[in-house]
């Protein structure tokens, strides 16, 4: 069965980074995820921060989050639901950039996880990573 997420352009996708069978992209990408989102037809469910380190350990910020489930009616039509998805995943994630420090989130609430791979010279910014999810 086909992920909503795979609707999306192959150079975007490839910019991703999949573990289980959830995607996730650069802080900087999620702008361009949500437009090409509506540009596919599909919905901006929106996401959580996530710092993904190469030991597998996952750490997920699940209040750094879009949720356009809570801002979007879902009983309008389909062309309205996936833009004003859009719209409301786009706002909420330059509010969410603007109110947090997304590395000092994840730093102060995963501090053993940081220090350790900080000691080795690894930089937050490189296993910074956010959820986003597609709907249908």
């Amino acid at each position: 069965m086909e992920h909503p997420e795979e609707s999306l352009p192959r150079e975007l996708l490839r910019r991703a980074s999949i573990r289980g069978h959830e995607y996730a992209w650069r802080v900087s990408d999620i702008p361009e995820v949500i437009e090409a989102t509506k540009r596919a037809g599909r919905i901006s469910v929106g996401g959580q921060l996530q710092f993904r380190f190469p030991n597998n350990v996952t750490c997920e910020c699940y209040w750094v989050e879009v949720d356009t489930l809570k801002a979007v009616a879902a009983d309008i039509p389909r062309k309205e639901l996936v833009v004003q998805s859009a719209n409301a995943a786009l706002s909420a994630f330059e509010d969410l950039r603007s109110h947090f420090d997304f590395v000092a989130e994840g730093r102060s609430s995963f501090e053993k996880v940081f220090k350790e791979f900080e000691a080795t010279g690894g930089e937050p910014e490189e296993v910074m990573w956010f959820v986003w999810y597609v709907g249908v």
